[in-house]
């Protein structure tokens, strides 16, 4: 990797914030600089991906200096707006200095340093990359539009074509910012995603928990999660999904007890996020969504954010449909439903949770086993509002594998620490909210 190619990208990456952090002014006024900044990376990426969109659909070959028009005119246009009045209200009082919490913070970003040089240290280089996210990235780069054969030639059907495209049009517009397709310069984008992800979590923590020491925990947990922030998911769309359910999920926790027109946008902006990741994104956000609908929270703000969350995945799949047409899957066989075959997939369902306690959960039962210890002795908080999305999640993969129209053994194999890791993120912001609060601070509301 040359040192011109990798300052291009990283230019590309400085532009796509400060557009989304024009674009995010009036979404976080009670929020601190780590996690506005994160709101302002998923907002950046977003626009870069539906202006390279835009683009293509009107024919206009998105060259570099119009998408730099382009986001040029964003950040003039949300300047025009006035920025909503910062407020630190609702916010639980922050505790004072902790070496315990510096000794934390010290472990994520040594930890997110460790993914960022292993991860550019050479060109992205997993399968799924070349063969799914980085070839339609690269082909919807090159082609300047959305080619129809991404989706219609029988020669790509390896490719999935049902797969949401936000990861590949994202990588099309940064290379397109930065005069180039560079496999290696663009390994940048996971790294940055990750250090958006571990700050929106620390910013979050510290903000509905007073703790610095919760968010720094939090925050750490999440970055030593090496299988999931490992090389091999660079160019792929686990990485830019766990960012998505974070997103969703502070937005799904400060709904349940706050009412503001900037909440309402923050859970469009990670609905649409989750939703362009990945399949399992949109599944997530209707989880939250459902769960918000039953939840003892405030009813108010619930129904009208479970709205958001239910009905931005329809949208963004409607959408998908119109452009690509029908795309189905040959890895699902959905004829175990009939019926007549529900003994079978009851089978098939057994087999695979055998599988995963046997095989995969067993690789990391020390880990497994302390989060369940910690979740029984410590005392409720708010994040456990989450739990049953995760069950859930969880329960839906099980019966994906189950469906695998190869064999559920290789479904298993193939896929299980790689989704459920995506689920980790989430999870430390249970883990966090359970951690004692500071002495005097209201933490936990």
């Amino acid at each position: 990797m040359t040192p011109g190619g990798a300052s291009r990208v990283l230019a590309a990456l400085a532009l796509t914030w400060l557009t989304g952090r024009a674009l995010t002014r009036r979404l976080a006024p009670e929020m601190g600089r780590a996690e506005s900044a994160a709101w302002a990376g998923a907002a950046g990426l977003l626009f870069q991906a539906a202006l390279f969109a835009a683009c293509a659909a009107v024919g206009l070959d998105p060259r570099g200096r119009w998408l730099l028009a382009g986001n040029g005119a964003a950040i003039a246009g949300a300047f025009l707006i006035p920025a909503a009045r910062r407020t630190a209200a609702r916010s639980s009082p922050v505790d004072g200095r902790d070496p315990w919490a510096s000794l934390l913070a010290a472990v994520a970003a040594s930890a997110w340093l460790v993914f960022l040089i292993a991860a550019v240290a050479e060109p992205m280089w997993s399968t799924d990359f070349l063969a799914i996210w980085g070839m339609k990235g690269k082909t919807i780069y090159l082609a300047g539009s959305l080619p129809g054969r991404l989706f219609h030639d029988p020669a790509l059907y390896w490719s999935h074509r049902e797969y949401p495209l936000l990861v590949p049009l994202c990588l099309a517009s940064i290379a397109r910012l930065a005069g180039g397709w560079n496999d290696q310069a663009l390994a940048f984008v996971f790294p940055i995603l990750e250090l958006w992800t571990l700050l929106l979590i620390a910013g979050f923590m510290k903000r509905r928990t007073g703790s610095r020491r919760a968010a720094a925990a939090a925050a750490a947990l999440t970055a030593l999660c090496f299988g999931l922030y490992h090389p091999v998911n660079a160019g792929t769309a686990e990485i830019a999904l766990a960012f998505g359910a974070v997103l969703a999920a502070t937005a799904m926790l400060d709904s349940a007890r706050a009412l503001s027109p900037a909440l309402f946008g923050r859970a469009c902006l990670a609905a649409l996020f989750c939703a362009g990741a990945k399949q399992e994104g949109a599944l997530f956000s209707v989880l939250l969504g459902v769960v918000l609908l039953i939840a003892r929270t405030r009813r108010a703000t619930s129904r009208r954010v479970a709205a958001i969350f239910l009905l931005v995945p329809a949208v963004h799949g409607l959408t998908l449909r119109v452009l690509r047409g029908p795309a189905t899957s040959r890895d699902f066989d959905l004829g175990f439903f009939e019926p007549g075959r529900w003994a079978d997939l009851g089978v098939r369902f057994g087999s695979v949770l055998a599988r995963i306690v046997t095989r995969e959960t067993a690789l990391g039962w020390i880990a497994a086993a302390a989060v369940v210890a910690f979740l029984i002795v410590s005392r409720r908080g708010f994040g456990d509002l989450l739990l049953p999305v995760l069950i859930a999640q969880g329960f839906f993969y099980t019966v994906a594998f189950s469906l695998s129209a190869y064999s559920p053994e290789y479904a298993v194999d193939s896929a299980f620490p790689r989704i459920f890791l995506t689920l980790f993120p989430v999870m430390t912001l249970v883990l966090g909210a359970r951690l004692p609060p500071p002495p005097g601070t209201d933490a936990g509301t």
